[in-house]
């Protein structure tokens, strides 16, 4: 990649979006940093403010984007914690991503292509699909809260109906139906399902999945944020367009080899 491409980055501020950040400078790449909070001066070309939650937020962020882009590393996200209530994960790290995504489209050049960061807690997504399709066809802000209600989601461990794992079971779907986006815009769309990484949430994770889950990531180990980062990285490359609407696990096969071994074929 000799030319310099205009990529956009989520969560630039810090962990994984950073890490991405600064990977895509060293490439000569011109980075627009995307937070809620201002990242390190000299990590990024551009700032632009946006609360993922917050919809009048993200309207501004995509207002104040150029065209032309040339990708879009969908990082920024929230742990579940006393800071994060369950429809503030769901907003975040799902609905909000969706929404900026949607609308940021038209100004992502044809070739282009999106990296969501999903999670290894969504890959149980299989199990779960009559939820599954009743949160994804909710469209307006207000549904959310009453979805979270009716459905009693909450912070804690990682069940179906944990908003974390939930967030990221959305995201792993959505990012499945890629084609028919790719279709009418020429741009790709994937994502990357990390297990635990070593960033400023990684605390919040450990303690809101519970103690059995804490011990079973600490087992595996954590990925540093550039390791994730790379991934991502590769997925912007065009060399590799024929991957499109697909979800790499990062996670040293432990989590797919779980998921095998529960339906008894390991």
């Amino acid at each position: 990649m000799t030319n310099s491409r205009v990529i956009a980055v989520t969560g630039a501020a810090s962990g994984i979006g950073a890490a991405a950040a600064r990977l895509l400078k060293e490439d000569g790449e011109t980075v627009i940093g995307i937070d809620i909070t201002e990242p390190a001066a000299g990590s990024v070309d551009q700032f632009v403010s946006m609360n993922q939650s917050d919809p009048v937020s993200i309207d501004a962020a995509v207002a104040a984007l150029p065209d032309g882009l040339d990708g879009l590393m969908n990082i920024a996200g929230v742990a579940p914690s006393s800071k994060s209530p369950p429809a503030m994960v769901l907003k975040t790290n799902f609905y909000g991503l969706r929404v900026f995504t949607r609308k940021l489209l038209g100004k992502i050049s044809k070739g282009g292509a999106i990296v969501n960061m999903s999670s290894g807690a969504g890959m149980g997504w299989p199990q779960n699909i009559p939820l599954l399709r009743e949160a994804l066809a909710i469209d307006d802000w207000d549904s959310i809260d009453k979805f979270v209600t009716r459905h009693q989601i909450h912070n804690d461990g990682i069940g179906n109906q944990a908003a974390y794992p939930l967030s990221k079971q959305l995201l792993i779907v959505w990012t499945a139906t890629a084609y028919p986006i790719w279709k009418e815009t020429g741009v790709r769309m994937n994502a990357v399902a990390p297990g635990a990484v070593t960033t400023p949430i990684l605390d919040d994770f450990l303690k809101a999945f519970g103690e059995e889950s804490a011990d079973r990531m600490r087992a595996i180990g954590a990925s540093s944020a550039e390791d994730i980062a790379k991934i991502a990285r590769l997925l912007l490359d065009p060399t590799y367009e024929w991957i499109n609407g697909t979800t790499i696990p990062a996670e040293r096969g432990a989590i797919t080899y779980g998921g095998i071994s529960k339906m008894g074929l390991s």
